[in-house]
């Protein structure tokens, strides 16, 4: 995944996995990530995982959207609409419904 030749044509691209690291510490403290074009130009995505009774994560739940519609302002409101419905996912999960 983070082979040089894989980014060849883009080595500025190329993910650093000591800085991966830090910034996966991060999301897990924050309990949400947020893509700003990472995987692909003009795409923002904002995501957080689904746990089950136990805390255990066993899915993640995203939305995605063009950059040009993504409000910083309201990353918040987003994050709060996604860890509801997260939590009513792993509720289903967990009972096995």
């Amino acid at each position: 995944m983070y082979a040089p030749e894989r980014y060849r044509d883009r080595p500025s691209e190329r993910p650093d996995p000591a800085r991966s690291r830090t910034e996966l510490k991060r999301l897990r403290r924050n309990g949400f990530a947020v893509n700003k074009e990472r995987s692909e130009r003009g795409l923002i995505a904002v995501g957080v995982p689904v746990r089950d009774r136990d805390g255990t994560a066993l899915a993640g739940l995203s939305v995605s959207m063009p950059g040009v519609r993504y409000e910083p302002g309201r990353l918040q409101a987003l994050v709060a609409t996604l860890e509801t419905a997260a939590h009513a996912l792993g509720d289903d999960l967990s009972d096995g419904s």
